[in-house]
């Protein structure tokens, strides 16, 4: 039986011990130590700095596409017509051209009846009518920005002319959408509900087969297109469109979500878990400047501008703006673009799925 003193050794060694544990863990092996309770075990550093990668991505990339897209919105090529009796129109042009250089393409007209045609097709931005008063016709549906820009060019030429400008919109904005970027604001919440359904199901189910992948999906554009579409209502109404165009409206958004997923898809096999990194540069870096909904397609930089003419973002905002504001005149380039990229997205989805099941085919044994 040990002694009194032999008892109180042992107490102090077994203190010593607890006190050496708290001040310096590190000095014991994680085999010889007991699990430590989770508020204290040791931070994983590595882990840290790498997933700060992320973040620092999202970083560089907002600021390296939106400042690059937005940082000079200057009018380029913005087409305006001239139209009155040929002498003055081809002498006003002539006199102009020099000064307005590459921000306006002007051209000279006598048929005023033909260049409000082209006005309404979406072909021009605006159409300057010789005259006493000066009638400037233009599309405020097409953007602020650009009607700004047309404004400021005609009202010099007014007031050195000494007569009056009136001011004609054939496609008036909504009263409660006065910037016009209701719709674009719809297309991009609705863009983040496509690719984040899919994100969510990478990770929580990541086995899911793409037959119930495409089915989650489904119901999910539909879902969040109208739940989307309800709630902003509370705010700026129904763009004051009728029935028919507001559903239109909501069948191409739909179907654009759907195609954002099927994206979301395609890049989640291609890159695993760098997927999430390369979907976001897809649909929101290089998605959202290109659309055209913030800053008009020719106000953007080269690069910008050149995108939107076949980007997925744009195609959907031009869409539902020729939906919407300008009864479907002008809708097939948009649907075009959404086609195409569903076209591209489902073939490359079909090829990625034959690979994927040769890959896990049984191998034939070697005779």
């Amino acid at each position: 039986m040990p002694s009194r003193h032999d008892q109180q050794q042992q107490e102090w060694t077994q203190a010593i011990a607890a006190d050496t544990d708290a001040v310096a863990p590190v000095l014991h092996s994680e085999h010889d130590a007991p699990a430590a309770p989770t508020g204290s075990a040791r931070t994983p550093w590595r882990v840290v700095v790498q997933s700060m990668v992320f973040p620092l991505f999202f970083a560089v990339m907002f600021a390296l596409c939106y400042v690059s897209a937005f940082h000079d919105p200057t009018p380029r090529h913005v087409e305006v017509v001239v139209a009155g009796p040929d002498a003055a129109t081809t002498a006003l042009v002539d006199r102009l051209a020099p000064s307005v250089g590459d921000k306006f393409d002007l051209e000279a007209t006598t048929d005023t009846a033909a260049a409000l045609d082209r006005l309404q097709n979406r072909e021009v931005a605006g159409v300057l009518e010789l005259g006493a008063p000066m009638n400037l016709h233009i599309a405020s549906a097409e953007g602020a920005m650009r009607v700004q820009a047309v404004e400021g060019l005609a009202q010099p030429l007014a007031a050195a002319q000494g007569v009056e400008l009136n001011v004609l919109d054939h496609a008036p904005l909504a009263a409660d959408d006065p910037t016009g970027t209701g719709l674009f604001y719809l297309v991009m919440v609705c863009t983040i509900v496509g690719y984040l359904t899919i994100t969510v199901l990478a990770q929580v189910a990541p086995r899911m087969r793409t037959r119930l992948q495409l089915a989650v999906l489904g119901t999910m554009s539909v879902v969040g297109v109208l739940v989307s579409y309800l709630v902003s209502a509370i705010f700026i109404g129904f763009y004051e469109a009728s029935f028919l165009a507001n559903l239109g409206m909501l069948a191409v958004v739909v179907a654009y979500t759907f195609i954002v997923g099927l994206v979301s898809i395609l890049v989640n096999r291609l890159f695993g878990q760098a997927a999430i990194m390369v979907v976001m540069t897809l649909m929101i870096f290089v998605n959202f400047p290109s659309a055209g909904g913030a800053f008009p397609a020719d106000f953007l930089p080269g690069f910008w501008s050149a995108l939107s003419h076949f980007w997925i973002g744009s195609g959907a905002v031009d869409a539902v703006r020729s939906i919407v504001y300008f009864g479907g005149t002008g809708v097939g380039h948009g649907l075009w673009v959404l086609a195409g990229w569903f076209a591209v997205t489902v073939a490359l989805l079909a090829v990625t799925g034959l690979r994927k099941r040769a890959d896990e085919s049984p191998k034939h044994a070697v005779n």
